[in-house]
């Protein structure tokens, strides 16, 4: 915006001094004017005069006055020969010029008369001159007579003047009327007029003419019309101008805005993702040039997607504002702070003398950021999540630190949020392992590598066998047996748990066609599954395709699934239940349990995570929390199953309680093959692959 507001102070500038040259030249166009008509008219005033003085000295005898003016014979006799004479005489051209180029000049004469014709002494004619005095010369110079204002000694002074002894000798050489300023100004002017006889001048004119008044008044109209014609010459030009102006003015606004907009993110006005790559390139380089130390800190802001959902897209826009505006007051002038995106910020710190440095920032940021905000009229707490790595890194490119400061924000993530860590190489290790294993992970559901093993489940008070849970297995052609703690996350994360889930619900609900009616099946549900897919539909669908009887299939979910979107968990899962499929709380007491979930969802059965009977009998708070767990579901009329039985003890234990049913290594292990007719048993995995 500075550079926009320089190039419009140049353009005003320009018109401003463009303005003054066209008010100078109009002024002195005028001036020159107003000098030409009063110079005219003074020696037009002056030929008449000398015509009226000729004709008054040639009557008889010598007059005492003449143009109301007081007559002084200085020398009567050269004067009486001057009056002897005046019959044979001649006068210089008039020089009222009437040429065309002239009519403007003509008529501003014409005007200028008719201002002052009111004013006019009848006896001097219609001129806006006035005399002051007069003075009768010889043509060696030599007064004859004055009158007037011209005395001798006057006229004396006058006459010593260089440039009024030029005048006369060009008046008396050319025989014209000539002019020269008399010590008044150049309003108050000389008149020399030249009387010939023969051929040779007999006498000179000298009139002292007043145009003081004449020309004062000439001016302040010329200096009205002058004013007036540079103010419409101004306007002529100053408004196009200005037009044009305003119009390249919101061009070059538009292309700074373009510009400011393609480096700087809309929102904070902070440098954006390119921007924000090529300062660091700039640091990277001056950090190897003066052999200094620069850090990268990545950071998010904790749980901001909660923000956005709960209060709207305004809100979490207000805090991002709040957010950028703490990390500049908690910044040196030196560090660069940019918007990757979201909630993405990042830092370039340069000038470090040590990695401490970088951990006082990160910390100081830390600390700022967790402090609480009043964005829209709500209170808010967040907190930021840091990774840094240093450098400069030798012979990498800036995309490598950033790979880095991503990783130790990962990292920070894991390690419970609020916090920074410092990037490790064992860090870029672990992702390298984990993408590997994702491309495997793909691998294998296209090469249908996967498998299912089922665990028995058996009723406590008859030890009758009542169900199996499917449980996926990957054996891995490289690594081994990969558990499902590793590689499901990874299919939460990238998708695949959708083709996934479809397929152990299938393969699982086909295979349980071939078991008794009375034994029932149960099969794990992810969150992410009901984030993405339409998991009625698809239990439906499977339960149509397949043939298993809705009564004969569970469907065992967390209460991770009951936390994500509550409204619509409970309409799936409502809608599961008047289908007839069983709903399980799995890994009951793990999670963020509450007692209205076993009131507001439609629960079945209870699950006891294997954590709480791994300690039963060793424990008294463990012992008192699973009496607990069975007493309210024989209250709430639920079935109660205990995971990860593993001895004769804990299973004592759970009956002698009145758990309901029981699975673990006590009972069974998990297998593939759980009937005694290899005919019967399906093909696992299916003969499809189960991504494309």
């Amino acid at each position: 915006m500075t550079e926009v507001g320089a190039r419009d102070r140049l353009i005003m500038a320009g018109l401003v001094i463009l303005g003054l040259l066209t008010v100078v030249a109009g002024v002195m166009s005028g001036r020159s004017t107003i000098n030409y008509v009063l110079g005219r008219d003074a020696r037009e005033a002056a030929l008449a005069w000398t015509a009226e003085i000729d004709a008054r000295l040639s009557e008889p005898g010598v007059p005492e006055r003449v143009l109301d003016k007081k007559l002084q014979v200085l020398n009567a006799v050269a004067l009486s020969e001057a009056s002897a004479q005046s019959a044979d005489v001649s006068l210089p051209a008039s020089p009222s010029f009437r040429e065309d180029g002239l009519s403007l000049v003509d008529g501003l004469d014409r005007l200028t008369r008719g201002w002052f014709l009111g004013n006019i002494d009848e006896t001097q004619g219609q001129f806006v001159s006035k005399l002051d005095g007069f003075a009768v010369l010889t043509p060696g110079r030599k007064a004859i007579a004055v009158g007037g204002s011209l005395s001798p000694d006057a006229l004396a002074d006058i006459l010593g003047q260089s440039d009024v002894e030029t005048a006369i000798a060009q008046s008396v050489r050319d025989d014209k009327i000539e002019l020269a300023d008399l010590p008044g100004g150049e309003d108050t002017r000389l008149a020399l007029v030249p009387v010939t006889e023969d051929g040779k001048v007999a006498r000179l004119y000298a009139f002292a003419v007043d145009q003081t008044a004449a020309a004062s008044l000439t001016n302040m109209a010329l200096t009205v019309v002058t004013l007036t014609t540079v103010l419409l010459i101004v306007m002529g030009f100053t408004v196009p101008a200005a037009i044009a102006s305003r119009r390249i003015r919101e061009r070059w606004l538009a292309e700074d805005k373009i510009r400011f907009l393609a480096m700087h993110d809309s929102l904070t006005g902070l440098p954006n993702r390119v921007q924000f790559h090529q300062q660091l390139e700039r640091a990277v380089a001056r950090a190897k040039r003066h052999n200094q130390l620069m850090a990268v800190l990545c950071l998010d802001l904790d749980r901001f997607k909660h923000v956005n959902d709960t209060l709207g897209h305004a809100t979490g826009d207000a805090l991002l504002e709040e957010v950028s505006a703490r990390l500049k007051e908690n910044t040196r002038e030196v560090d660069l702070v940019g918007r990757l995106g979201g909630d993405e910020f990042a830092i370039v710190a340069e000038e470090l003398d040590t990695p401490e440095d970088a951990m006082r920032l990160a910390r100081r940021v830390c600390s700022a950021l967790s402090a609480g905000y009043r964005v829209n009229g709500h209170e808010l707490t967040t907190s930021a999540s840091i990774g840094i790595a240093m450098g400069p890194v030798d012979s990498e490119p800036i995309e490598v630190l950033m790979k880095n400061a991503d990783l130790a924000l990962y990292r920070a993530k894991e390690d419970g949020r609020n916090t920074f860590r410092f990037f490790e190489p064992a860090m870029d290790a672990a992702l390298q392992k984990r993408r590997r294993m994702e491309n495997d992970l793909r691998n294998a559901l296209r090469k249908n590598q996967l498998y299912l093993d089922y665990q028995p489940q058996f009723g406590l008070d008859n030890g009758k066998l009542t169900g199996y849970e499917a449980l996926v297995r990957w054996w891995h052609p490289s690594e081994g047996e990969i558990p499902p703690t590793t590689f499901i996350p990874i299919a939460e994360e990238t998708g695949l748990i959708a083709p996934l889930g479809e397929w152990i619900l299938k393969t699982a609900c086909t295979y349980a066609t071939t078991w008794p009616l009375d034994t029932k099946l149960a099969v794990n549900l992810s969150p992410a599954q009901f984030k993405t897919q339409d998991v009625y539909g698809l239990v439906r669908r499977i339960l149509a395709e397949t043939g298993l009887e809705p009564e004969r299939l569970e469907l065992e979910i967390t209460e991770a699934i009951i936390l994500q979107n509550t409204d619509a968990v409970i309409d799936t899962l409502t809608k599961l239940d008047q289908l007839g499929v069983c709903i399980a709380m799995d890994d009951f007491g793990t999670g963020y349990s509450s007692l209205s979930y076993l009131t507001r969802f439609p629960v079945k059965k209870i699950k006891i995570d294997r954590s709480f009977i791994d300690t039963l009998g060793t424990s008294e708070r463990t012992s008192a929390i699973v009496s607990s767990i069975v007493g309210l579901g024989q209250s709430l009329h639920v079935t109660i199953t205990a995971e990860g039985v593993e001895t004769e003890g804990q299973a004592a234990m759970l009956k002698q309680w009145g758990c309901d049913q029981v699975q673990g290594y006590y009972y069974g292990r998990p297998e593939m093959d759980v009937t005694d007719e290899d005919e019967n048993r399906p093909a696992q995995p299916l003969d499809r692959p189960l991504v494309a």
